[in-house]
């Protein structure tokens, strides 16, 4: 059962959340929550899993939904570079913490622009 508990548990702590507007009043781009706090910061493979989440997470904020074309999907990826490099502050900041960051703080916010 403990096994169980923690496996989800560690699920849930690497799922990215992603938001949407209220309403299209709204003018508010899609937005994803990089949980990290299974991470240890403190080492490559941490440090490294928690880019490639943030990574993840731009490509799915940016993803185009039902539009193939070339056009675009050239415009999704510019929109997951640009995500991703505002988001690496944030990542920068969590990795320069890696000792002091409380519960509350694991995570890193990554909006499509």
């Amino acid at each position: 059962m403990f096994k169980f508990v923690a496996l989800v548990a560690t699920v849930v702590a690497t799922t990215a959340t992603i938001a949407f507007p209220a309403s299209a009043a709204e003018p508010l781009a899609p937005q994803a929550f990089v949980r990290y706090g299974d991470l240890t910061l403190a080492s490559a493979d941490g440090a490294t899993e928690l880019k490639a989440r943030v990574s993840r997470a731009a490509e799915m904020v940016c993803a185009n939904r039902g539009d193939k074309s070339l056009q675009a999907m050239t415009a999704a990826k510019k929109c997951a570079k640009i995500a991703e490099a505002r988001a690496m502050p944030q990542v920068e900041l969590a990795l320069a913490n890696s000792g002091t960051q409380v519960a509350e703080n694991t995570r890193v916010t990554v909006a499509a622009h």
